[in-house]
């Protein structure tokens, strides 16, 4: 599994799943064989995180950070450290994704 604190250079696109356990996550592999196929330089990591952990995690996230994918029940544990929900995680009280733009926190 990737270590937040470590990766690859300044300015690379980053990209992650996280949950626990994690280790038998497919996405990693799924992910970059589609960024490659799109031509994208882009990493995606697999991170074990638990939600006593996951708003020290997100806090420190630079402007490298693209996206997090989420497992349960970090999709509910994430709802109140967001700033904004599309309608689709309003109406689950669940968010799948995290889009990291601008300083801004999207679920979905």
């Amino acid at each position: 599994m990737s270590d937040p604190g470590t990766g690859r250079g300044a300015g690379a696109t980053r990209l992650a799943v996280l949950g626990s356990p994690i280790s038998h996550s497919k996405s990693p592999a799924l992910h970059r064989a589609a960024y490659a196929r799109l031509g994208l330089d882009w990493e995606y990591t697999a991170i074990e995180m638990d939600g006593a952990r996951l708003a020290g995690f997100l806090d420190t996230r630079d402007a490298a950070w693209r996206g997090l994918s989420l497992t349960m029940p970090l999709k509910q544990d994430v709802l109140p450290l967001l700033d904004d929900l599309d309608e689709i995680a309003r109406l689950t009280n669940a968010a799948n994704t995290v889009l990291l733009a601008d300083g801004v926190r999207r679920g979905s």
